[in-house]
């Protein structure tokens, strides 16, 4: 390889989002030759508003994962976000109180979460595990296992609203909570402290930074985001299942990894986790598209995944070289 090219490739996969950015072009070439109503203006609507769901998580997943943690239990707090509201405005409480019974149920979780891991130094793949067991276990018994539906329409509006008639409303909160944790890993203290830690907790303490407060803060705002995504999820489709989250987690922290955020820690970007939740949105939909059987997908998800994993393996050789 020359000079040239091999300083070019260099360039490019230097970018931590290249494991995202990557697969993502090339799929949008196929897809222009294989079926252009891929590109139709709705169709990509709907695409985004798959994507959006997953990084109205998947941004405080960023910030988890940066400092070096791990949740499995988020698939079980978006469940319980919209289990709480949607069972509240069943008993007529007001549509504010409801939303923020169910932020208050995702930041219970958060602060059980990041207490028990970061206090009590409990491993956090087992204890989330078992967070999610419990949580799914009072579900199940609160509702029965039945869905929750005829909600006020004006609760339904704030998920199935377009904005100039085009737009849904979920991309809409998912772009915002996407600049402002882009802002704040990237521009505030805040930011800087959980790279630190994710980088190396001992010389983060040493440097006077509370590893303690920051890391418990960022699985509260996962629990928390998750709760709001599943109030979000209620108000699209205007009911409320109990297993709604079921399997969102692997799906949403498979984004943050193809988007080049290391699961060692230390190295978080949201711009590469917008990139990997559209991924993985637009792997669905051409799938669909395709009439390629549901089944696939997960395969496709995985196989993505491990070539993201091998991308930013060469890409650090070639950074070293």
């Amino acid at each position: 390889m020359s000079k040239q090219k091999k300083s070019a490739l260099k360039m490019i996969l230097s970018m931590k989002e290249s494991g995202a950015a990557i697969p993502l072009i090339i799929l949008l070439i196929v897809v222009a030759f294989v079926n252009q109503n891929f590109f139709g203006i709705y169709n990509l609507m709907d695409v985004l508003r798959t994507a959006s769901f997953s990084l109205l998580v998947a941004v405080p997943v960023t910030f988890l994962m940066s400092a070096g943690g791990l949740d499995l239990s988020l698939g079980a707090a978006i469940s319980l976000g919209g289990v709480i509201c949607g069972m509240l405005l069943k008993a007529n409480v007001s549509i504010p109180i409801a939303i923020l019974a169910a932020l208050g149920g995702g930041l219970l979780v958060g602060l059980i979460n990041g207490i028990c891991i970061v206090r009590f130094n409990l491993p956090g793949f087992i204890l989330t595990l078992g967070t999610q067991y419990c949580i799914n276990g009072i579900i199940n018994v609160w509702t029965g296992g039945l869905s929750t539906t005829n909600f006020p329409e004006a609760f339904v509006t704030l998920g199935q609203y377009r904005v100039g008639g085009i737009v849904p409303m979920p991309i809409v909160y998912a772009i915002v909570i996407a600049i402002i944790g882009y802002v704040i890993l990237q521009h505030t203290k805040f930011g800087r402290k959980v790279l630190a830690i994710g980088g190396n907790q001992e010389t983060a303490r040493l440097a006077g930074i509370n590893v303690v407060t920051v890391r418990v803060l960022t699985y509260v705002c996962v629990s928390v985001m998750a709760a709001l995504t599943g109030v979000v999820y209620g108000a699209r489709f205007a009911t409320v299942q109990p297993a709604i989250g079921n399997g969102t987690e692997m799906t949403i922290m498979a984004a943050v990894i193809v988007g080049g955020t290391s699961m060692s820690g230390g190295i978080g970007t949201i711009i590469g986790t917008a990139l990997g939740c559209v991924l993985l949105a637009m792997i669905t939909n051409v799938l669909i598209m395709l009439g390629v059987s549901a089944y696939w997908q997960n395969f496709v998800f995985g196989l993505i995944l491990i070539l993201s994993l091998f991308i930013d393996r060469y890409r650090q050789r070639l950074l070293k070289a």
